[in-house]
């Protein structure tokens, strides 16, 4: 008597343990190291401004973008004298012809501006003065102009409740000057002899450098310059303002840009032709868009120092008012408010036409002033520049993105053999069908994974830049992800 077929063993229903992932191993620790390839190379300058970088690059203007108009903070507020358009109409000889336009800043505006705030009381003096329009270049009111500025510029120098004041300036190639070499040559001016003795007045330069589309990212610190006294650095002016701008001669010792004083002299004796690639991070922190008159910036911190003295009439981080303004006012014999100097960085620039000082930035095009108002306030809003994330850290983070891909990767082992049955389906073309398809597709499951990981990475940036620091995520964890999405289809 034959005995029934025995029933087969009811199937087991499959459950995830921690060795099934340790058995994931292989594929993870590959999908880790090809991370961990990409977070080190993109430690290089070059690599992070290639397309390897990009992710991060977004990460990182998105947090800026985010962070706009919406920072505080306790840095001095911005007063920014603008030589716009109506500025330089109103000064030209023939307003309201047709006659050529101002294209260069008249000398005699710079002294009448400077004169006023070497005037103001103490009380109410700027905490630091930048002069962004290169005075050494021939004016459109000539040497009349000249004489003018260098008596104000004299009058600074000796005057010691004046504020530091800081004056940018062009440098040339020595081909450009007809001088032969590879040097950088910062030219004789009119003033040279006024500011070789001035306690409180130095000349600095700015330049931002641009990654491969051309978007401002860092200043250039220094540049190594010749002079008729020898090669020496010419300061960045935003450099040299965080500088007399600090109040705490100890939070400046500890500054991550105090490296690039004590540097400085010594590279441009012993390199004085190599220039400097890579410089320092900008925070950005506001916008300052072309044409944009009626933007509102965010209130001053009551924590910022100056606060009680000069914070209560006008509490915004940034105030832009047209120099023709002051001028007039002054002319007038009007009284200016000294609330409008007060504790503040001034920069004396331009948003007029014939500059063409505009500069792509992470969040829009600015002006090169409001450019270097971001440098200041970003150096002390970071107590001297953003600093990475120590790289142990940001392996760990790798780490943490690296096994929650591998992890989902196991745990949605069942949705990638569903995957791989509705693709060998012959009733894939249903509507129903195709849309699973595309959903349990491995590259649409770890893509999720690392767009999460660049979201992530975007809020860790925005609470981190508070603090002066970055770091690397995106990049890597998309590296990470489609490492793990090769494999997949290779075990496949």
């Amino acid at each position: 008597m034959s005995e029934p077929p025995s029933e087969p063993p009811p199937r087991k229903r499959r459950r995830f343990t921690l060795a099934q992932l340790l058995a994931e191993r292989r594929r993870a620790v590959l999908s880790f190291l090809v991370g961990l390839i990409v977070l080190l190379l993109i430690q290089i300058p070059a690599v992070e401004q290639s397309f390897i970088g990009a992710p991060d690059r977004v990460m990182m203007e998105t947090a800026f973008r985010l962070r706009a108009d919406t920072v505080g903070g306790t840095a001095d507020p911005i007063l920014f004298l603008d030589i716009d358009d109506r500025t330089l109409s109103q000064l030209s000889p023939a307003p309201g012809t047709f006659a050529s336009p101002l294209t260069t800043t008249p000398r005699s505006l710079v002294a009448v501006l400077l004169n006023f705030m070497r005037k103001a009381p103490a009380t109410s003096a700027p905490r630091v003065v930048l002069v962004d329009v290169d005075v050494s270049e021939p004016g459109p009111d000539g040497a009349e102009g000249v004489a003018r500025l260098k008596s104000v510029l004299t009058d600074w120098a000796a005057t010691k409740s004046a504020p530091q004041l800081l004056i940018e300036r062009d440098v040339f190639p020595a081909a450009q000057l007809g001088m032969d070499g590879p040097a950088t040559v910062l030219p004789d001016t009119p003033y040279d002899a006024v500011l070789q003795s001035a306690p409180n007045i130095h000349w600095a330069t700015f330049q931002a450098l641009s990654d491969l589309n051309g978007v401002m990212r860092e200043v250039l610190p220094y540049q190594c310059v010749l002079t008729r006294s020898g090669t020496t650095p010419l300061y960045s002016a935003a450099l040299l303002a965080y500088q007399y701008a600090e109040r705490d001669p100890k939070v400046f010792a500890r500054a991550p840009v105090r490296r690039w004083f004590d540097d400085a002299a010594v590279h441009c004796q012993s390199q004085p032709y190599a220039p400097l690639r890579h410089g320092e991070r900008i925070d950005y922190h506001f916008s300052l868009e072309l044409n944009s008159n009626g933007r509102v910036w965010p209130d001053l911190s009551p924590a910022w120092p100056g606060f009680r003295r000069c914070g209560t009439s006008d509490s915004k981080i940034f105030r832009r008012v047209s120099a023709i303004d002051v001028v007039s006012a002054l002319n007038a014999g009007g009284d200016v408010s000294g609330d409008l100097l007060c504790q503040r960085i001034v920069i004396i620039g331009g948003t007029n036409t014939g500059s063409a000082d505009f500069v792509q930035t992470p969040l829009n095009e600015m002006n090169g002033s409001a450019l270097i108002a971001n440098s200041i306030r970003g150096l002390e809003l970071t107590h001297g520049g953003l600093r990475p994330f120590p790289l142990v850290f940001q392996v760990l983070g790798l780490g943490v993105v690296s096994l929650l891909i591998s992890a989902a990767a196991l745990a949605s082992s069942r949705a990638r053999r569903r995957y791989r049955s509705l693709r060998r389906s012959p009733h894939k073309e249903r509507l129903s069908r195709r849309a699973g398809i595309i959903l349990l597709n491995p590259i649409v499951l770890n893509a999720i994974i690392a767009a999460g990981a660049h979201c992530l990475g975007v809020a860790l940036l925005y609470v981190s830049l508070n603090f002066g620091l970055w770091g690397f995520l995106s990049a890597p964890a998309f590296a990470v992800a489609t490492t793990e999405t090769v494999l997949e289809f290779a075990d496949e």
